[in-house]
């Protein structure tokens, strides 16, 4: 881990930034060729507590940022109205590379994440440089695995009701080993989820999903989908069909792994996702 996030953590890693009419939080540390980390959709999910683990390997050879998406963290709660939340989410992140100064970066997304990083591909191509997608869905459709997923039955229960019960069933469908989510860090989801503003404003949100099934062969970036085998949320149906369909992508399928491959693989994903980023 780096000097700077091993020093100050969490907060002193934390900036805001305007992005078009909204703001921002992110962390970020280390210089180099920029990455910008995407958490997934989950109730109370940040960048921090999706990547934490990540940003000092990273840092170490790259411009890290962790950003908090709209509508999560620290960033601006908004109302989803006539765009999808995909679009919307997308054009931030550009609009915040614009005034940090990045012209092109590489993505690393977890689930929701993931989706916003293709959607971004798709719209913004001269911006983007690499993808690493981390069980990422993009309202693909499956064939084998029934809808909705366990998984997302699980997500809707506890985004209706943040509590320890609900939260911990939630964390029992994404973690091959749920044991690996302390009561602390399980307590700090239950109160981010139950934030107002974002609850108030995704309450209202009546924007219609952006699907992305016919962009994916648009995806001109090198791409390394991730997944875990025992996801329960987006099952490796959803992996391979990727692998299918996004024309430079190769796969790479972790044992014992839930939705969350960068903290239940933590090392083994940095190595991976950093040589990747690496290659010629």
């Amino acid at each position: 881990m780096t000097q700077a996030v091993a020093t100050l953590g969490e907060e002193g890693t934390g900036s805001y930034a305007q992005a078009g009419p909204y703001r921002l939080h992110y962390h970020e540390d280390g210089q180099g060729p920029a990455v910008i980390m995407l958490h997934g959709g989950g109730p109370g999910a940040t960048a921090w507590s999706n990547f934490s683990g990540n940003i000092g390997r990273f840092a170490e050879r790259h411009r890290t940022l962790l950003v908090d998406m709209l509508g999560f963290g620290g960033s601006d709660p908004v109302v989803f109205e006539s765009e999808p939340a995909t679009t919307v989410r997308a054009r931030a992140l550009r609009n915040l590379m614009d005034t940090l100064g990045i012209e092109k970066a590489s993505f690393v997304g977890n689930s929701m994440g993931g989706t916003t990083a293709m959607a971004f591909a798709v719209d913004y191509p001269e911006r983007t440089e690499r993808l690493i997608l981390i069980g990422a869905a993009g309202k693909t459709r499956t064939v084998i695995a029934p809808q909705p997923t366990e998984g997302h039955r699980r997500l809707a229960e506890a985004g209706r009701d943040p509590n320890v019960e609900t939260m911990q069933a939630l964390v029992n469908t994404m973690l091959f080993d749920p044991s690996l989510m302390t009561s602390g860090a399980l307590e700090e989801r239950v109160q981010a989820a139950r934030k107002e503003s974002h609850r108030n404003a995704a309450a209202r949100s009546t924007a219609p999903w952006r699907d992305q099934t016919d962009e994916f062969s648009r995806i001109a970036a090198k791409t390394l989908i991730v997944w875990g085998r025992e996801d329960r949320v987006n099952p490796l149906e959803i992996g391979l069909q990727l692998l299918r369909d996004i024309p430079d992508s190769r796969l790479h399928v972790f044992r014992n792994c839930g939705h969350w491959a960068q903290i239940e693989h933590e090392a083994e994903f940095n190595r991976i996702a950093l040589e990747f980023l690496a290659a010629a």
